[in-house]
Formats: structure tokens, C-alpha cells, sequence
């Protein structure tokens, strides 16, 4: 899961992928 969402925001390069994984 953790990969799917850094791939996904790893595009915006911005250090939200943390805080949606908690979301």
C-alpha cells in the first residue's frame, strides 16, 4: 500500500504520501 501511495504522490514530489498513508 505504502508503495502505491508514494508512487502516486511520488509524482506532486511533495512529503504528503506520510499523511494520506494515516488519513
Amino acid at each position: 500500500i505504502m508503495g502505491k501511495v508514494a508512487a502516486h504522490m511520488g509524482k506532486e514530489g511533495d512529503a504528503t504520501p506520510f499523511t494520506d498513508v494515516t488519513v
